[in-house]
């Protein structure tokens, strides 16, 4: 779904959104700030979310030991790490389209967390819709995601 310049109201904050980010699940849209700060949330503190991202709770690879690569300088290193450099000379659309391979491929967690990258890169707004698509579908986000993040977000 593709974002709308149309003034609407932000489920999260309540102010005007424009452009809106449309989260048709919730009859409703997010505004760019509210978009960026749910990407925050998901790459400081995804643990924080497992109540509205239940997926995030799968840590059963995290018990098994990392797997390690040697460099061409002979330096052992764990994988994630090399992956981690590799991540970051990506560009936004590309780490979105990682994303959506991670999905296709069932690596849910880390779908999510690339997700919460990209609304934290604050994209163009057709970004960010592709990551909110993913982020609030029914398969991945609780019936009562929109007001658990505004709890987390805004708290009283």
């Amino acid at each position: 779904m593709e974002p709308t310049t149309d003034l609407a109201t932000c489920l999260l904050c309540g102010a005007g959104a424009s452009p809106a980010l449309n989260l048709p699940r919730f009859a409703g849209a997010s505004c760019q700030a509210c978009a960026q700060r749910v990407g925050h949330l998901l790459v400081q503190e995804p643990t924080l979310l497992t109540d509205i991202w239940p997926l995030l709770a799968d840590d059963a690879e995290l018990e098994e030991p990392e797997p390690t690569v040697q460099r061409a300088d002979g330096k052992t290193v764990e994988l994630r790490q090399v992956i981690a450099e590799m991540k970051r000379e990506l560009s936004v659309e590309d780490r979105m389209k990682l994303a959506e391979m991670y999905g296709e491929i069932g690596l849910i967690r880390e779908q999510l967390e690339e997700c919460g990258r990209v609304l934290v890169a604050a994209p163009a707004a057709a970004l960010a819709q592709r990551a909110l698509d993913v982020l609030f579908s029914a398969e991945l986000c609780s019936p009562r995601g929109i007001e658990e993040l505004r709890g987390r977000l805004f708290p009283a």
